[in-house]
Formats: C-alpha cells, sequence, structure tokens
C-alpha cells in the first residue's frame, strides 16, 4: 500500500518550482587546465614580464607564485586586450628582433590559468597556507639585471645623475656624454643598465657630432647590436648624446646609468645611416637594406603603417603598429635587414585618435645601409637545448659566450632547412654553427648529445 506523505510532496513541490525558475546568468569560468605556474606561466613571465615586472622595477613584482595568483585577473585582462606586455607591431607584418608581443598560444595559457584558480603544479591551486619549509625550493621567475648579453664592454660609460620628482608624468632628459675616444673606433654594439628601473621607460642613444641614432634601450631589450660586417664610425673626442625617458614614483627618485661600448678592429663593410621619412613618398634611387623602423611619437598617435610599393607595383607591409603604448618608446628591430630595390617608394601613414591621418613633419626614421648584400658570416655555439619548436624550425638554446657575434645568454634560433628537430629534445647538449648574413641568422651543421 502507499502512503503519502504531505512534507515530501511539499519538498518536492519546492524543488521543482526553483528548477523550472528563471536563474540569472552567470559568467562560466573553466575549471580545469593542464597550465602550471611552475612550467608554461614561469616561462611566459621569464620571457616578457619580469623585465619590469621585478623588486625595484617599473611596475608591480611577478617574481613568485604568490605575487602572480593574487594579480591573475589584472595579467588576464591586460593578456586578452594587448595592453601587455608593451608591444605594438601587429603579428604577420614584419619579423622583429626586438619584438616582446604574447604568441596566441602565450596568451591562451595565461587566460587558462587565471580562469582556472591558478594551478601552481599538478592540478594543485593556491590555498593561501604557508607552504612547508621541507618542501623544494619554489619555481620562480627570473632575470639577471646584472648581466652585460653583449659579453664584457670594451669602454663602460658613467652618465650624469638625473632627478627625478615625485609622480612626475613622462619627462625626457638630455645628457651629454664624452666618449674619451683618442682615436676614431668602430662601434659594433652598445649596452645599457640604469641607475633606478624604477623611472626609466626608454633610453636613446646618438652621435653628438654626426647625428647618428646607435639604438634605443627598452626594458625588455637592453642592448642593440649591428650584424656581423656593420659597424658605426664614432669620431675622435665625440660625445654620446642620451635621451632618457623618466615617469617619477611616490618618492623622489636619483637615476645614474652606466653605458657599455663594444667596437670592432674591422671597418664596417657598408656605411650605416639614418634616413627620415615624411609627407611624401621616398622614391629609393639605390638599392637599400633596412634594419629598423624608428617611429616619431606624438600625443594622440594610434597607429603607424609603413609600406613599400615595389618597383613591380607589388605593396609590402613592413610595420603595422597599433594602439601604441606611448609611455614605452620603443624601435622595431628587423630580425634580418630587409632589401628593398632602387625605385621602391616607402611611406608612412599615422593614425591618430581623432581619426585623421597625418603625413605632415617627419614620421619615421629609418637605419639602413645602401648596396649590396653582405658577405655571410659563420660562429660557433655551445649550449644547452631548452626547448624545441619543430613546426616552426626553432631551438631555444641557453648557451656560453660566441666570440665576435654575441655573449652568453638564452635565445631563440632559427633552424637550417636541412637541420632534423626530430632527433632534438630539451636538455640535449649540442655543437652548432651559427649563421649571419642579410638573409637571416639560423644555426646549421647541429650536433646534439642526448643528457643522461
Amino acid at each position: 500500500m502507499n502512503r503519502s506523505y504531505p512534507g515530501t510532496l511539499v519538498a518536492v513541490g519546492l524543488a521543482t518550482c526553483c528548477a523550472l525558475w528563471p536563474q540569472p546568468g552567470f559568467p562560466h569560468a573553466q575549471i580545469t587546465t593542464t597550465v602550471q605556474f611552475d612550467r608554461e606561466i614561469v616561462r611566459v613571465l621569464d620571457d616578457h614580464c619580469v623585465m619590469c615586472h621585478v623588486e625595484h622595477g617599473p611596475a608591480f613584482p611577478l617574481v613568485t607564485y604568490e605575487q602572480t595568483y593574487a594579480a591573475r585577473w589584472q595579467i588576464r585582462m591586460d593578456a586578452l586586450d594587448r595592453h601587455m606586455a608593451p608591444w605594438a607591431a601587429v603579428p604577420g607584418f614584419g619579423d622583429f628582433a626586438n619584438d616582446n608581443g604574447l604568441t596566441q598560444p602565450e596568451a591562451d595559457f595565461l587566460v587558462s590559468w587565471a580562469e582556472s584558480f591558478g594551478p601552481r603544479n599538478n592540478g594543485a591551486a593556491y590555498s593561501g597556507v604557508a607552504a612547508d619549509q621541507r618542501a623544494s625550493k619554489p619555481v620562480q621567475a627570473h632575470v639577471d639585471l646584472d648581466h652585460w648579453v653583449l659579453g664584457q664592454p670594451d669602454l663602460a660609460l658613467t652618465l650624469p645623475a638625473n632627478a627625478v620628482a615625485p609622480l612626475e608624468a613622462e619627462v625626457v632628459k638630455r645628457t651629454v656624454i664624452e666618449s674619451r675616444l683618442k682615436s676614431p673606433r668602430w662601434l659594433r654594439g652598445l649596452e645599457y643598465k640604469p641607475g633606478d628601473r624604477r623611472v626609466v621607460h626608454a633610453a636613446r642613444f646618438t652621435v653628438q657630432e654626426t647625428g647618428q641614432w646607435l639604438g634605443t634601450w627598452t626594458p625588455w631589450r637592453g642592448f642593440s647590436s649591428l650584424p656581423p660586417g656593420l659597424a658605426y664610425r664614432l669620431p675622435a673626442g665625440c660625445h654620446i648624446v642620451a635621451e632618457l625617458h623618466y615617469f617619477g614614483v611616490k618618492e623622489p627618485a636619483a637615476d645614474q646609468g652606466s653605458l657599455g661600448l663594444f667596437f670592432t678592429d674591422q671597418p664596417s663593410q657598408r656605411v650605416v645611416s639614418d634616413i627620415a621619412v615624411a609627407a611624401q613618398a621616398l622614391k629609393l634611387n639605390e638599392d637599400l637594406n633596412i634594419l629598423a623602423l624608428e617611429p616619431s611619437l606624438r600625443r594622440g598617435l594610434r597607429s603607424v603603417e609603413v609600406k613599400a610599393r615595389l618597383p613591380d607595383g607589388a605593396t609590402r607591409i613592413l610595420l603595422f603598429a597599433d594602439d601604441i603604448p606611448l609611455a614605452w618608446p620603443t624601435p622595431y628591430v628587423f630580425t634580418s635587414p630587409v632589401l628593398l630595390p632602387k625605385g621602391t617608394e616607402l611611406s608612412v601613414i599615422q593614425h591618430f585618435a581623432d581619426h585623421t591621418d597625418v603625413t605632415a613633419g617627419t614620421s619615421m626614421t629609418v637605419s639602413a645601409y645602401a648596396g649590396a648584400v653582405l658577405a655571410e658570416h659563420r660562429f660557433k655555439l655551445v649550449g644547452t637545448v631548452k626547448s624545441v619548436d619543430a613546426a616552426n624550425g626553432r631551438l631555444v638554446i641557453e648557451h656560453g659566450d660566441i666570440p665576435g657575434f654575441m655573449g652568453a645568454m638564452t635565445m631563440s634560433y632559427s633552424v637550417g632547412t636541412h637541420e632534423d628537430l626530430r632527433k632534438i629534445a630539451a636538455g640535449d647538449q649540442i655543437e652548432s654553427d651559427v649563421v649571419s648574413s642579410d638573409t637571416g641568422t639560423y644555426l646549421e651543421n647541429i650536433v646534439a648529445r642526448r643528457a643522461r
């Protein structure tokens, strides 16, 4: 015999009403992910973030897991909006050596990790409880700000000290430094170290006597160097002009940086010069190899497009920079020189916030050299493979000093078309030729030994 219980019927009725009653909508957050701080996230921080997001840097630190976890929603928003890391060049228009933009997989890692409650490793989420002191040393992001990327400088110069007022908006201070050169020298590269990284956003260096642009420092690219076979001629007794872009912090600050110069004994095979591109398209009267582009930043500037109309009528976009962060002035340095044939028309279009297109005045400085391509140069590399990207033919390698090319560092290299990356794995020790020419820099004759 069946029995009816009034209390049970009421409960069932209420449950049914609740189930059928319209519910408010909430954004759905991903609850699981394979992305871990100790693996993917710390790698993104190392490659793009900790140059600024470090103790005593220009932005809040993102070194430890706890610091990054606390800022995960801000990181997510900045990754989706492309506001960080500060890099304006749109992918697909030019290949740049100083590119600090997030790749799409890297942006996806950050978003997925933030929406999945920030797992540290093995799917463990941060609980706020102090870690076991007996546990192994936690993984952290790392940057060595004292290391000279290009090696020990041939000449180190100390800049005069500059005072920066509290909470001061951007101010550019011009400093002149005596080179102390007794005779002309050939400069192959320079490297700058700020005295107070909190307040310096950029540093541009030129030669006072000639106006030659030598390079621009940014927090994510602390050095400038020319391809092998090229160098700037510094006259005896010349002066170097530093244009320093400062932003104040809460308290008064004083900055006194150091500039390292790196020389070569071989005269430059070509003259590297600066070309100003202004209102009208510039028609090239000889073959030109472009090394870098430096836009003139003006208030309200939103985007810059640099295009080359080739003699055959084809158009090539050399740079399209959108949503330009004016607080972080940067040049766009090509990974390999871009050859434009004689007769090419080079033009620049700037788009401003008020939707006007402005071409009046100098809008772009082009660093370039004329003439035929340079000869090929080869150097020996010995290092450890950090990661393998077989699909795109690239290796990330931690290597020692490469005499005549660069100092010890970790960087990504393209690989020659005849090299088989399927036989190489992270952790392998390798020896290789580094081939550098106008067609690019890549690895060839790779010999790998599997790590034990």
